[in-house]
């Protein structure tokens, strides 16, 4: 345990390093740029509350917690569409595979449209239109710590770099990685899942004299099944650009056929609460299995500015060998 002790503690005092009085607080909205790195990927998730970073465990988990990309049996993939507000869209596409008994690489590119926006100069003269846009590109790695697990407990650990360039009417670039550890508790009635990430550490964008900075967030996690039908999650997260926030997930397995299940899920996040009301914080979606495909669907609340859709498929391909699927 000291070493992964070790790595925890050295992130967070580089993140206190950097802080400013006002972060992590109220006061600090709109103080961090490139936003859009923010932006949800895999409807499954979403539909949960964002209360995911101890559950994921296939490509998406190179945006909610690189360390769940450990838990892959031999390969995933992961494709997301989502008609945002306005006229805003993104989409995604994700790949993990295993590379050996411990470790487990991916790559992922994510790209958000804006939609048109007039364009005026400095007299408010129309001159004419442009299109904002953003791109991300990833590479992951998930780790499991054999040497550092028991009969009582497993640790993995990964890590995401990203390259993100935008396009508004200048060019800018950045770099980011996250960090992110799960461990799982066998020692108990039900074993439990804990999480720790630290996202959008790094390079902000430069789109003048001034870099901007980056979103960074902390996330802290955990999940359990009372059931085997049922899990339960629950997540806090401290953005340094926001005040901290909860979050909690339910989802509701049902076994239809040998090779198909069908999920319904259900989330609440109280990120949004202080500037769109309560019924911000409602997330809902349902899931479909079959064989080796998954395809997920979720509805979020948005308060008075409308509801927004998010539709993913995942495949996820099944050990060659049984000794690969064992319970973590």
């Amino acid at each position: 345990m000291n070493i992964a002790r070790a790595a925890l503690m050295t992130l967070a005092a580089l993140t206190a390093t950097a802080a400013h009085a006002s972060d992590f607080s109220q006061a600090a909205i709109g103080t961090a740029g490139s936003e859009f790195l923010l932006f949800d990927q895999g409807a499954r998730g979403i539909a949960m509350g964002q209360a995911y970073s101890a559950v994921t465990d296939d490509a998406f988990s190179m945006y909610w917690n690189p360390a769940g990309l450990a838990k892959i049996p031999r390969l995933s993939a992961g494709f997301m569409y989502s008609q945002y507000l306005q006229d805003i869209s993104y989409g995604s596409a994700f790949y993990a595979q295993r590379v050996n008994d411990d470790s487990v690489a991916g790559a992922s590119v994510r790209y958000q449209d804006l939609g048109k926006i007039s364009q005026t100069d400095i007299s408010g003269n129309d001159t004419g239109q442009f299109h904002p846009s953003n791109f991300v590109a990833e590479l992951g790695w998930g780790q499991s710590l054999y040497e550092l697990s028991d009969s009582e407990m497993n640790i993995d650990m990964g890590v995401t770099a990203r390259w993100m360039h935008s396009v508004i009417v200048e060019h800018a670039d950045g770099i980011a990685a996250d960090l992110g550890v799960q461990t799982r508790f066998f020692g108990s009635l039900w074993p439990y899942d804990l999480a720790v990430v630290l996202q959008n550490m790094g390079s902000g964008q430069k789109f003048d004299q001034v870099r901007n900075t980056l979103p960074f967030r902390a996330k802290f996690g955990g999940a359990l099944r009372p059931l085997p039908v049922l899990l339960v999650s629950a997540e806090m997260g401290v953005p340094i650009n926001n005040q901290p926030y909860g979050a909690a997930g339910l989802e509701y397995t049902l076994e239809v056929q040998k090779d198909i299940k069908a999920m319904l899920r259900c989330g609440l996040n109280s990120q949004n609460i202080p500037d769109l009301g309560i019924l911000s914080a409602l997330s809902a979606g349902v899931g479909l299995t079959i064989s080796d495909f998954t395809f997920d669907y979720a509805f979020t609340a948005q308060g008075l500015l409308g509801q927004t859709h998010q539709l993913s498929v995942t495949f996820n391909l099944p050990a060659k060998m049984s000794r690969r699927s064992r319970e973590r």
